[in-house]
This record gives C-alpha cells, sequence and structure tokens, in this order.
C-alpha cells in the first residue's frame, strides 16, 4: 500500500497470466487459488469462493494429485485465506452495449453530437459492460477503508477470455435480504428487523463508507442491501462499484421500501410526490419503534429537496450517532 500526497492507495495485484487447471477429484484451480462453491449470480458473471494457496504451499487437489501453480502474489501472508472471485466472461461483456452522452470535445470515432437543453453539445459514446468492469477496477484500485469491500487482485490474460476479480470476503453476506412476497427486508441475524442499536451501527458504517467515497469525488449510485455485506464482525462494508461515476448522491433503505407500486411510472411518481410515512405504534399501542432522533435523521435523509437534504456530514454529526473514533484501517488487517 503506498501512500501519495498523505492519501492511502492500495496496489492490487495484476496479473496477466492464466492458469486453469483441474484435477482428478474435481477440484478447480485458477493461478493459485482453488475455487470452491458459487456464492452468487448477477447480470454480467458469477461470485465464487476461493481459497488462495499460502506462500509455498503446492496445490494439491483432495486426494492429494499435485498440480502445478503460479509465482503466489507479493501481497499473500503466509498462510491460506478465503477470498471472493468476481468471474466474467469477455466476450459476453464485450456484446452487452449502451450508451452515455458526455460533453464533446474532438469527436470520437462511431460517437453522435447532440445539442443539450443548456446549449453544451454533447456526444453519444457506445459502451461495453466490459468498459464498465474495467472502470470499476479502476475505481477499486484506489480504495482502502474499512468499511469498503477491497479489492485484492486483477487476473486478466489477452488469450483468456474470463477476467477475474479477486475481492475480500465477507463471511455474513448482504447486511439485509428482500423477500418478494411480503416486500420487505428482513436480517439474517435477527430473522426479521433490526433493532434500532444494531440500524445505527449498520447506518454508520454505510455513511463512512460513503463519506471515503465523497472525500475522493467518487459516488457508488447503487447503495442497496445486496450491495452492502457484512463481514464475521458485523461491520458493513460497501460492495459493487459498477454503476460508480463522478461525485454525486447515492442513499440506500435498510428496513422497508418506502413507495411501492406495480408500475414502474406510478412508483417513481410516488419517489417525487408522497409523503414520507414511518413506522408507527403498532396495534399493540406500545411505544414508536423508532426514537425521535431516528425519526428525525430518516426524514432528513429522506428529504425530497436534494438542496435540503441533510450531507453525509451532517448524518454522520447527527446526535442518534455514537461515535467510536474514526480510524479508516479496515479490521481485516
Amino acid at each position: 500500500m503506498s501512500n501519495v500526497s498523505g492519501v492511502r492507495r492500495w496496489n492490487i495485484a495484476e496479473t496477466r497470466c492464466v492458469s486453469k487447471r483441474k484435477t482428478e477429484a474435481g477440484d478447480k484451480f485458477v493461478n493459485n487459488y482453488r475455487v470452491l462453491q458459487t456464492l452468487g449470480q448477477g447480470r454480467f458473471g458469477k461470485v465464487k469462493l476461493c481459497e488462495r494457496l499460502a506462500a509455498g504451499q503446492a496445490a494439491t487437489g483432495r486426494n492429494g494429485d499435485a498440480v502445478v501453480s503460479l509465482p503466489t502474489p507479493a501481497f499473500a501472508p503466509p498462510k491460506a485465506r478465503l477470498f471472493a472471485m468476481k468471474i466474467f466472461s469477455k466476450k459476453t461483456l464485450r456484446r452487452l452495449k449502451d450508451y452515455c452522452a458526455e460533453p464533446a470535445g474532438d469527436k470520437a470515432d462511431g460517437a453522435a453530437e447532440v445539442d443539450a437543453e443548456d446549449g453544451v453539445t454533447m456526444r453519444m459514446r457506445a459502451v461495453t459492460a466490459l468498459d464498465r468492469v474495467h472502470d470499476e477496477i479502476e475505481i477499486m484500485r484506489s480504495l482502502y477503508h474499512r468499511n469498503i469491500v477491497l479489492l485484492f487482485e486483477v487476473i486478466e490474460a489477452d488469450d483468456s477470455d474470463k477476467l477475474y476479480m479477486v475481492l475480500e470476503h465477507m463471511t455474513r453476506g448482504p447486511c439485509m435480504v428482500y423477500r418478494p412476497d411480503t416486500k420487505d427486508f428482513y436480517s439474517r441475524v435477527t430473522g426479521g428487523t433490526l433493532p434500532e442499536e444494531l440500524a445505527r451501527s449498520y447506518l454508520t458504517d454505510i455513511l463512512l463508507g460513503l463519506q471515503y467515497l465523497h472525500r475522493r469525488r467518487i459516488c457508488h449510485r447503487d447503495i442497496k442491501p445486496d450491495n452492502v455485506l457484512l463481514n464475521d464482525s458485523g461491520r458493513c462494508h460497501l460492495t459493487d462499484f459498477g454503476c460508480a461515476k463522478a461525485f454525486g448522491n447515492g442513499s440506500g433503505v435498510l428496513l422497508r421500501l418506502p413507495f411501492t407500486s406495480e408500475n414502474t411510472r406510478e412508483l417513481f411518481d410516488e419517489i417525487i410526490r408522497a409523503e414520507i410515512v414511518l413506522p408507527g405504534p403498532d396495534e399493540s399501542g406500545r411505544e414508536q419503534p423508532l426514537s425521535p432522533e431516528a425519526r428525525d435523521l430518516l426524514h432528513r435523509l429522506l428529504e425530497k429537496d436534494p438542496e435540503q437534504r441533510i450531507t453525509i456530514d451532517e448524518a454522520i454529526s447527527h446526535s442518534w450517532f455514537i461515535q467510536d473514533g474514526d480510524d479508516d484501517e479496515p479490521l481485516s488487517f
């Protein structure tokens, strides 16, 4: 890890060769990683649990048959460790395209110019999903914070269709899981909703992660429970920077959806116009499940006018939070 102008920079390993092997017992290896079970499947690829072999450790299958391995990356500690490996097909990613608008400088090949309402000439440029993944890598290579999932290694070779991102493994998965039947979220930790103390801990982690990103002029743009993962200590980490862009606003809702509609257009109208209704007393007449401080913070976070909405720095300083230090070192290091 380097320190440039006082700002920490995480040095990822970049490997330009891919060696895939499979033992007679069925064990699969990618370079010095033993590939284990599937953790998830996304639109662009899949995520596998993998074990990085310790420095000097021979790659062997379950029945002891030897596998030739590549040199272990310089960042490897002297013991085996689990990681999450995102696996992409570059051929598939190249076929998936969309278009983005950007200020027109020198017109690029294949870019169509359009006039924006403010008089600035823009150009429409085709962007592939592979471009998006490379952009995500460029963003993640500079991130080092206790509330951000770290990228350790990128494995990509010109003669291989696969691209691999080796990431910090979050053992407890998403902070909340969506239930389509009841249209709400539940916690795997509690089996239901979050008590306010746990919600405070989660939101503190999320805000500190966002503050770190915003100070580096990075906007996540896709904060949702699936992208807030828990490590074995219950600490929240932000992940999935595939939608990240230049600085802007980002927010997430962790208990239930504040707006619902079966129709997308109606849902957008609800977001713009509908009044925010926070949870109130239950049928038993007990006190409200949220403290006055929590209700005030949620109202300010969900303010529809962006000029009036609370900022990240203001939210972190809100009376609902109890600060326990500002150390941004990843807890796992």
